[in-house]
C-alpha cells in the first residue's frame, strides 16, 4: 500500500545535518501512483490565482481530483508510525493530542513568493512531495531570517520529497515559483490536533 511503502522510505532514508536536518525521498510514489496524481494536477489545477490554494481531501472531488484514498491510506500509515518518524531526528517537538493534516497545495506563479519563516509550532513533522511543473523552486533553507542567509534548497524534483521536523529559530525556510504556471505540491503534517487536521491520531 501506499502509505506503507512512503513510511518506509521516510525511516530508510539518512537524515542530512546541513544546514539543519531534513531528508530528501526520492522517487516517493510508485510511477503509475505518481503519474495518475500529476496528470490531474496538471489539467485540473493549473487554474488562475493570484494566492495560495490549499485543496483539503474533502474538496478533492469538487476540482475532479482522485486521490482520497491513496490520502487516508498515508495518513493511517503517518498516524501508526509518528514516533519513529519523528524519531529520525535528535530533537522534536510533540503534543499529547496530535492529528495528521493534509492537502494539495497550489502556489500561483512567478514572482508569487512565500517570505522566509519557521514552521507553525503546532506542526511537529513536515513532507512536501514536488509534483508539476518539470522544473521549478524547491524549497530554500536558510540560517535566519534573512533572504543573505540562504544556505541551501532541496531541489525541485518531481516526485521527490522534503522532510523536516520543525525547530524554533531554526528551520527557515521559504518557497516561490519562477515558472509562469502554478507550482503544485502534495503536503502531510504531523501536528497538534485541530479542526482542520484530516486525521485524527488516537494513540
Amino acid at each position: 500500500m501506499i502509505g506503507e511503502k512512503f513510511v518506509d522510505k521516510c525511516i530508510n532514508t539518512n537524515v542530512i545535518t546541513s544546514p539543519w536536518g531534513h531528508q530528501i525521498i526520492e522517487n516517493t510514489f510508485d510511477n503509475n501512483v505518481f503519474e495518475k496524481l500529476r496528470k490531474q494536477c496538471v489539467e485540473k489545477l493549473n487554474f488562475t490565482t493570484t494566492e495560495l490554494v490549499q485543496i483539503y481531501p474533502q474538496d478533492y472531488s469538487k476540482y475532479e481530483i482522485d486521490f482520497y484514498d491513496e490520502t487516508v491510506n498515508l495518513c493511517e500509515q503517518l498516524s501508526e508510525n509518528a514516533k519513529i518518524l519523528c524519531g529520525k531526528y535528535p530533537k522534536y517537538r510533540w503534543f499529547k493530542n496530535l492529528g495528521v493534516n493534509a492537502h494539495i497545495s497550489v502556489t500561483p506563479p512567478l514572482p508569487w513568493k512565500f517570505y522566509i519563516h519557521q514552521e507553525g509550532i503546532e506542526k511537529i513533522w513536515s513532507s512536501v512531495t514536488y509534483i508539476t511543473p518539470e522544473n521549478n523552486v524547491g524549497t530554500k533553507m536558510y540560517t535566519e531570517q534573512n533572504e543573505k542567509a540562504l544556505v541551501g534548497e532541496a531541489p525541485w524534483t518531481p516526485n521527490n520529497t522534503f522532510i523536516f521536523c520543525g525547530k524554533e529559530k531554526k528551520t527557515w525556510h521559504s518557497y516561490e515559483s519562477n515558472q509562469n504556471t502554478n507550482r503544485i505540491t502534495f503536503n502531510l503534517f504531523i501536528m497538534k490536533y485541530r479542526n482542520k487536521c484530516f486525521f485524527p491520531i488516537t494513540s
